[in-house]
């Protein structure tokens, strides 16, 4: 061709509907190049599962964002049934739905184990952002974990038993009221009011005062749950998370996000308490603060200076915040559900603290409830049927290859077990629908086993001991306190886990569990 002729249809092509031409052909050419790659030459092409989940991130987005919303688990347990125990549910992950894997996955010890970088994308600039949840690094995740242990041990959670007690004691005052007046209580509004108090006195030095407020922790458990909503939509485009939570005004964030605009207050609010504990760690010993918290001793710990940022640290006191409020208050709350629901259970939980209380009379110790076999059973099984960790949780094994069965997963792929999945497990939990604390008392070695309510491995749940103390002191004081009746609460609708965003949330549009105080008993009282 003449190089004339070159140059006119060079012209051509640089007007404004040209050049949008040659960007979609370059991207329509880079699409399918990956998608050959995906298909043919990647590590993964010859894993069981539908050809078109392991080429595109589309296939996950049809089930979690559009036309489904947050229903890609149930579409995973449906390819386990037609491709076997371990699928391709994505380009990247291995899905594996075999309970006798689980510590191969999430392995304790010297064997590392990552998280995942694509599903921890959109959190990356989120309020949990350099937090030690979403560490990516196995060894950054230790020394992180390390620095908070200590607050959260066994022992430290046994010195926090007046604090927890104290806390019960107003909560109990409010049902009592509401046993007066005839008030409906929003029983996950009134739990986290609860759960969120007691992690703000101890982590932060200030009682966030939810239980005293008319509408509880409404506010924020409202939007807690918005943000476990956004994960997977952020996952696929991390870049909105970013917007949201970093680049725009904040003016406008209230505008189009009340919710993102209340974390970013948050994460402001965080920081500040930060540089104050540094503040504090910086003066004398006779003029500190009285009264220690978490992050007035991290601020001194061994922690390189990075680590101990106001912006790292803020998201380290987001976490403690989110994950000490929310999870613990929907377990109490769909527990309580159960008990009512099941009288039996019921009587017989409150004959065993009755015997316990003939003996101690009305006081209540923590070590003595956590000692009570079948009290100690429906705690399990509270936190077995709520789910309320219900997603995939991928790790990485980055310097080994991973066999299962006849398969090779070759290193630094991501491969995981859904809570969920798990715990619906008819083959190790039959009749799992059904509320059954016996199950754990007829097989000791069940929980050690197959329990997943905290995770497992090196990155188990933190709270772990706090979680328990809520629990079994929170339970034990309302069930012998007072008759519960259910409000307008239907199990399939307000309870049973219905979408899936890390948390299992009921069905979208769900009013909660909701209850009526129908008879104040006396009872026994927390020591």
């Amino acid at each position: 061709m003449d190089p004339i002729d070159l140059i006119h249809a060079a012209a051509h092509f640089a007007t404004v509907p040209g050049i949008i031409l040659i960007a979609l052909a370059a991207y329509l050419s880079t699409f399918a190049v990956r998608v050959l790659y995906r298909l043919t030459f990647h590590p993964l092409a010859n894993f069981p599962g539908p050809r078109l989940a392991a080429a595109t991130y589309l296939y996950e987005f049809y089930y979690d964002l559009y036309p489904h919303q947050l229903r890609y688990l149930w579409q995973i347990e449906r390819l386990h049934q037609q491709y076997g125990p371990i699928v391709r549910i994505n380009p990247a992950h291995i899905h594996i739905n075999d309970p006798d894997f689980l510590d191969d996955i999430y392995a304790s010890g010297k064997r590392k184990r990552d998280r995942d970088a694509w599903f921890s994308g959109s959190a990356k600039v989120g309020p949990l952002g350099w937090s030690t949840f979403q560490t990516i690094d196995h060894h950054v995740h230790r020394m992180r974990r390390a620095a908070l242990s200590p607050f959260f041990s066994k022992r430290n959670i046994q010195r926090l038993e007046g604090l927890i007690t104290a806390k019960i004691d107003v909560l109990v005052a409010r049902f009592a009221a509401a046993h007066q007046t005839g008030e409906v209580l929003p029983l996950l509004h009134a739990t986290g009011a609860l759960t969120m108090d007691i992690i703000s006195v101890y982590a932060f030095g200030r009682d966030a005062g939810k239980l005293t407020q008319p509408n509880w922790a409404a506010e924020e458990l409202e939007a807690y749950r918005k943000l476990s909503e956004f994960g997977p939509f952020g996952r696929h485009f991390p870049w909105f998370a970013k917007a949201m939570m970093v680049m725009l005004p904040a003016r406008l964030v209230e505008k189009l996000s009340p919710t993102a605009a209340l974390l970013r207050r948050n994460r402001a609010f965080f920081r500040d308490l930060i540089q104050e504990a540094i503040a504090d760690g910086a003066r004398g010993p006779a003029e500190r603060a009285p009264h220690r918290t978490i992050f007035q001793d991290v601020v001194q710990s061994s922690l390189p200076p990075p680590e101990k940022a106001p912006d790292r640290l803020s998201a380290e006191a987001n976490l403690l915040q989110i994950a000490g409020t929310e999870t613990t208050a929907r377990s109490l709350a769909v527990l309580l559900f159960h008990l009512i629901e099941n009288p039996a259970v019921l009587t017989r939980l409150r004959d065993g603290l009755s015997a316990y209380a003939s003996k101690v009379g009305t006081d209540m110790k923590l070590a003595d409830l956590e000692a009570m076999p079948y009290f100690s059973a429906v705690i399990t099984e509270g936190i077995r049927i709520s789910n309320v960790v219900s997603s995939r949780m991928p790790r990485c094994a980055p310097d080994e290859d991973i066999r299962y069965g006849d398969w090779v997963i070759p290193a630094g792929t991501p491969i995981m077990q859904s809570h969920y999945l798990h715990h619906q497990n008819p083959a190790i939990f039959p009749s799992p629908t059904v509320f059954n604390p016996d199950r754990w008392l007829a097989d000791p070695d069940l929980k050690p086993r197959y329990f997943m309510g905290f995770g497992r491995g090196s990155r188990i749940c933190l709270g772990i001991n706090l979680v328990y103390a809520e629990l079994f002191l929170t339970v034990a004081r309302l069930v012998t306190r007072f008759d519960l009746e259910l409000y307008e609460t239907v199990r399939e609708r307000d309870v049973d886990v219905a979408r899936d965003c890390v948390l299992g949330l009921p069905s979208a549009g769900s009013p909660g569990i909701r209850v009526r105080v129908v008879r104040d008993r006396g009872g026994l009282r927390s020591s």
